[in-house]
């Protein structure tokens, strides 16, 4: 029977290198899916661009929990930084917006935070369960 690992394509490449990569997503794709997401606001918000903002920002947010969840589930370790990357675009854009005069803006980008920091701890406690697993059935009798 073929285990976990051997499924995964990036199973041959050092830790090391998979933490790069790990790193290399944690900071691509919320500035993908940000701009997506900041375009439907916009689309949906129609004349109400404060409206279009709180979409966006909550689509986001919610996505970048989602990304933190499948990232700290498949590496329980990098609980400690993908948080903060996947969110580093949602820290810069809330920010921005919060001293051009829409303090609005803070709710959305509170509860994006919240929710991946909610989903990573998810994330994290999933992988280290299946990791237990993995090592219990390879432990020799």
């Amino acid at each position: 029977m073929k285990t976990l690992k051997n499924i995964f394509v990036f199973s041959k490449y050092p830790p090391l290198i998979l933490g790069i990569i790990t790193a290399a997503i944690s900071l691509l794709l919320p500035f993908i899916f940000a701009g997506i997401l900041y375009l439907a606001g916009l689309l949906l918000g129609g004349h109400n661009e404060e409206l279009g903002n709180f979409i966006a920002y909550l689509c986001t947010g919610i996505l970048v929990a989602v990304m933190c969840f499948f990232i700290c589930k498949a590496h329980p370790k990098s609980i400690w930084y993908t948080p903060v990357v996947c969110n580093a675009i949602t820290l810069l854009a809330g920010i921005g917006n919060y001293f051009e005069g829409n303090p609005n803006i803070l709710m959305p980008f509170a509860v994006g935070w919240v929710f991946s920091v909610i989903a990573s701890v998810r994330g994290r406690n999933i992988g280290m369960r299946r990791k237990a697993i993995e090592l219990a059935k390879n432990r020799p009798l």
